[in-house]
């Protein structure tokens, strides 16, 4: 309509043959007609559709870092296992976080953001071919633990790791999971608390009824396998909470401590005993308050 109504002022202006006056007068109706008629565009239209346009790139742009931040960082398992290749499994250690590095899991303990162990499914023949290229001074199988387990511990020595556990579960004939640890990343106690606390997916586990305990590195002392660090800040002093604390317990392990022969009993009183190893004569004394245990080593060749 706004065309028509141009075209009809343009022919009235050519056959207006009359003064100058007269023009001027109709040129200024024909300005005023189009200055006020209603625009086709709408800038302002524009305008909203270009922030549209703008807020969804953010969007995208922000999706896509997020994603790729979190890829590239570890995640906690919220939902309380691990996947690696077809297998998943779960334990009792808390704070861990996991993050796939080609065909192996990384895993994360707290905050650090060094991994402390990895997790990767093995062939028998890449087993025993790990066994025998590393300095490995420890080879036992695990009694009584979830699975038949082997373990093997290498003597790496490295600025921030001493010695790397190795366990190895059959999946099958062919088959294994391997779980590796660094220690001192990971306290010893924390590393046997995941691996007494192991549950493979699609695997019955096996319960022991009775107190499980275990060796630290290559020390001689046993401690309960359900022990969580409180305060290990020197080799002469570890404190840990005991889950399973109690007069009972205590009593159970000092008797399981002497079993060994190579620890005799220098001195007890109540919750607190000493004893003293017969072959390198150091004393240890091992006491329980409430649900926490300590150790307190004591080594006569410091003396010296």
């Amino acid at each position: 309509m706004a065309n028509n109504h141009f075209d009809d002022q343009w022919e009235l202006l050519k056959q207006i043959g009359s003064t100058d006056m007269q023009k001027d007068v109709i040129r200024r109706r024909i300005r005023q007609s189009i200055a006020h008629a209603p625009s086709k565009a709408h800038p302002f239209k524009f305008l909203q559709w270009k922030s549209i346009v703008a807020a969804s790139l953010l969007v995208v742009i922000f999706g896509g870092f997020l994603f790729m931040l979190l890829e590239k960082n570890p995640r906690l398992n919220n939902a309380g296992y691990f996947t690696v290749d077809d297998q998943s499994f779960s334990w009792r250690l808390e704070n861990v976080t996991s993050k796939k590095s080609g065909e192996k899991l990384e895993l994360y303990y707290k905050n650090n953001p060094i991994p402390f162990g990895t997790v990767k499914e093995v062939t028998e023949a890449e087993k025993n071919a790990t066994i025998a290229s590393k300095s490995m001074f420890v080879n036992k199988e695990l009694e009584h633990f979830p699975y038949k387990t082997n373990m093997y511990i290498e003597h790496v020595k490295m600025q921030d790791v001493v010695i790397r556990y190795y366990f190895f579960i059959p999946l099958t004939a062919e088959k294994w999971i391997q779980f590796t640890f660094d220690y001192p990343k990971l306290e010893y106690a924390n590393i046997f608390k995941a691996m007494s606390t192991l549950e493979l997916n699609g695997k019955k586990s096996y319960h022991h009824n009775e107190p499980l305990y275990v060796t630290y590195g290559y020390e001689r002392m046993i401690y309960p396998v359900d022990l969580e660090p409180v305060s290990v800040t020197s080799n002469n002093n570890e404190v840990y909470r005991w889950e399973d604390a109690s007069t009972k317990a205590y009593h159970q392990y000092v008797e399981k401590i002497l079993q060994d022969v190579s620890w005799q009993k220098k001195s007890g009183k109540g919750l607190s005993t000493t004893f003293v190893s017969v072959i390198f004569q150091n004393e240890v004394t091992i006491t329980l308050n409430g649900n926490e245990l300590t150790y307190e080593y004591f080594y006569p060749e410091q003396d010296e």
